[in-house]
C-alpha cells in the first residue's frame, strides 16, 4: 500500500510511458525517433499505417506532425493526423474480445506533467469510428482486464484533484475505471469494489505514516481519500477520518478563482472547501448526499488541438 503512494509522490506512476498489453501490435515513437515513413501493423483485418516527423519547434506552425491511415481487409477506410511532442504510441488491441481490434493511438502534447490524448478507433457499421478521451496527465491510465471477463478496463484518476488541494506531486486522486463494451467506454469504477478499497487502504496507510507527517501534502491525499470512499458507500467514514487527520495550517485550496485570475470563492477550512468541491464534482449532490455512481470518465465528444 504504502509503495503505491511514494510512486505517485515522486511521479512515476504519471511519467511518460505509454501503456502497452505484452506482444500486441505496436508502433512506438520516443525522443530519439528521428522519423517514421509508412510503417504498418496488423492484426486480422485492421491494419495501421503511420508516418512521423518530429516536432520542429522553430516552425511558425507546430503540429499535426503524426498522420495514421486505418485499414480494414486492406482498403483504406480514415485518415487522421495528431500531434506528438517526443512519444506516442499506436496499438492494436481487442478491448471487447470480439475478435476484432481496436486502435489505440496515443500521444503527448509536452510539458513537465501533461499531457497524454487517447483515442481509440472501432470498426463498426462498415466505419472506423473515433472514441477521445480528454487530456490526462503524465501516464495517463492502464489498460486490464480486472475481472478476466474479457472485456478491457482502462484504468485512470480523477485528474480534477491534481493541485487542487496540494502538489501535483502530493496528491492522490480518486480512482476511475472505465469498461470498454460495443464501441465505447463506460465508468464502472464502483463494480470494482476489491480494486477501490485496496486504494483506498493505501490512502489511509499514507495519512497515518508518521514519515508523511513532515511532508505538507496530507490535504492533498484525504481529499482523494473522501471522494474514493464515496465510490465504495463509506463516505461518513471517511469524512470524520478526514475531519481527524487534516492539516489545519494548509490554506492550499481555500480560494477559488475566476479566468481573470480574481478570488471568486473563500472558504474558511479544508473541510468546507472540499465539501464544495465534492458537490461541484457531482460526488456529492446539492444537498450533500454522495453520489457514488458520479460518472467522472474522461471521455468527450471531440477534442481540441493542444
Amino acid at each position: 500500500m504504502k509503495a503505491i503512494f511514494q510512486s505517485l509522490l515522486v511521479g512515476s506512476l504519471l511519467t511518460l510511458g505509454l501503456p502497452a498489453l505484452g506482444s500486441n501490435p505496436r508502433i512506438e515513437i520516443d525522443y530519439d525517433t528521428e522519423a517514421l515513413t509508412e510503417q504498418a501493423i496488423a492484426q486480422g483485418p485492421i491494419r495501421v499505417v503511420a508516418s512521423y516527423t518530429p516536432l520542429d519547434y522553430e516552425a511558425e506552425e507546430i503540429g499535426n506532425n503524426l498522420t495514421i491511415q486505418l485499414f480494414y481487409n486492406d482498403e483504406l477506410k480514415l485518415s487522421a493526423t495528431d500531434t506528438a511532442a517526443m512519444f506516442a504510441g499506436i496499438e492494436l488491441m481487442d478491448l471487447d474480445s470480439d475478435g476484432t481490434a481496436e486502435v489505440v493511438v496515443q500521444t503527448f502534447t509536452g510539458g513537465a506533467h501533461c499531457c497524454l490524448a487517447t483515442t481509440t478507433y472501432t470498426w463498426q457499421d462498415e466505419q472506423f469510428n473515433p472514441v477521445y478521451f480528454g487530456y490526462l496527465d503524465g501516464g495517463g491510465g492502464e489498460f486490464t482486464d480486472l475481472n478476466g471477463d474479457g472485456l478491457m478496463e482502462f484504468v485512470t484518476f480523477d485528474n480534477a484533484f491534481l493541485y487542487s488541494f496540494s502538489s501535483y506531486a502530493g496528491s492522490y486522486p480518486p480512482s476511475v475505471v472505465l469498461t470498454y463494451e460495443n464501441g465505447a467506454y463506460r465508468d464502472t469504477t464502483t463494480q470494482f469494489t476489491n480494486y477501490m478499497e485496496d486504494i483506498a487502504a493505501g490512502m489511509r496507510f499514507t495519512v497515518e505514516d508518521p514519515e508523511f507527517a513532515d511532508r505538507g501534502d496530507k490535504n492533498g491525499v484525504l481529499a482523494g481519500y473522501v471522494a474514493q470512499n464515496i465510490r465504495v458507500g463509506r463516505y461518513r467514514e471517511a469524512w470524520l477520518f478526514m475531519l481527524s487527520h487534516y492539516d489545519r495550517t494548509d490554506d492550499w485550496g481555500l480560494n477559488t478563482y475566476t479566468d481573470d485570475g480574481e478570488v471568486s470563492q473563500a472558504y474558511a477550512d479544508f473541510p468546507t472547501a472540499l465539501y464544495a468541491f465534492l458537490q461541484d464534482l457531482g460526488y456529492l449532490d446539492a444537498s450533500g448526499r454522495p453520489q457514488p455512481t458520479v460518472d467522472r470518465s474522461p471521455v468527450v465528444a471531440e477534442r481540441e488541438q493542444f
